[in-house]
């Protein structure tokens, strides 16, 4: 008989795993648009710098013109394929998070239960998928909104600090790529650790694991669990002046960044020690108080 204890720090270590691959995954899809931001804005440095002196902080009207022109190209070629390509590599780190909670899963539920799993195929799910899809439109989104700061009025009266500006407005683009990996992968994992839930059985729970130093409402969900494809409660937070969700969870991720996790259940198996959900809440809570 496997120990509670065992289980309950086995099932803990996996939210670190989910973030190296989200760290992984959000470095991997925005490096190619982060670094062709940056060539981009060096050669409008280098740009500006031949157009200006001590005497003309300011091009000429013809000459800023055409910098213009010139940065609203660099920025069309720095944004061109850049999200499909992000959206690509965030798929691929989802699917590696679904193969990851599945084995993870069902190795917890063979201990537990004493009795081997039914092997499960993992997907990354709806939700991841969706996730990753919305990638280009959130890209794109931010290249039109980089571009509305781009016009003459604004450089003539911020001079450089308004080139600057459009800049650090298009690198909201590499913010966003980080956010969506971040969603996609959780929601993989826990789509994966679903499915391997409903293998075993339609009476199966999922039981939610927060991630070490969770936020006040991921550590208030710890210990819960509803039987696979129900909502966990709402609005549980252990201080509900901060982040309370009003609607119920099918899981993880509650938030972005959010890197808890669910693994299958039942109160029947034979395990040894305190009950799996009490020492979850426990440390959770003993971590929040700390």
């Amino acid at each position: 008989m496997v120990s509670s204890n065992h289980i309950a720090d086995t099932a803990r270590q996996l939210p670190a795993a989910l973030r190296r691959i989200e760290q992984q995954a959000a470095r991997d899809a925005a490096a190619p648009l982060a670094t062709a931001l940056t060539d981009a804005q060096k050669t409008v440095t280098r740009q500006w710098l031949q157009l200006t002196s001590p005497a003309t902080a300011i091009p000429s009207p013809k000459a800023l013109d055409r910098l213009i022109t010139a940065i609203k190209q660099l920025l069309a070629d720095a944004f061109r394929g850049k999200g499909k390509l992000a959206a690509d590599t965030i798929r691929i780190a989802a699917f590696n998070s679904a193969q990851l909670s599945a084995r993870q899963a069902s190795a917890l539920a063979a201990a537990m239960s004493g009795e081997p799993v039914p092997p499960v195929q993992p997907v990354i799910g709806p939700e991841a998928a969706a996730a990753a899809e919305a990638v280009p439109a959130a890209v794109d989104d931010e290249h039109r909104r980089a571009l509305a700061l781009l016009t003459t009025a604004s450089v003539t009266a911020l001079g450089f600090a308004g080139v600057t500006g459009v800049f650090n407005r298009a690198r909201r683009a590499v913010t966003r790529i980080a956010r969506h990996a971040a969603v996609a992968v959780t929601s993989a994992a826990a789509h994966a650790a679903a499915a391997v839930a409903r293998a075993i059985g339609p009476t199966t729970r999922l039981l939610w694991v927060a991630e070490p130093g969770a936020c006040p409402a991921c550590a208030a969900y710890a210990g819960h669990s509803v039987v696979a494809g129900r909502r966990f409660p709402a609005a549980l937070s252990l201080d509900p002046r901060r982040t309370v969700f009003a609607t119920a969870p099918t899981g993880p991720p509650l938030h972005p960044s959010c890197r808890c996790w669910t693994i299958p259940y039942s109160p029947t198996w034979p395990v040894d020690g305190t009950p799996l959900p009490a020492l979850l809440r426990r440390a959770a809570r003993t971590e929040r108080r700390a």
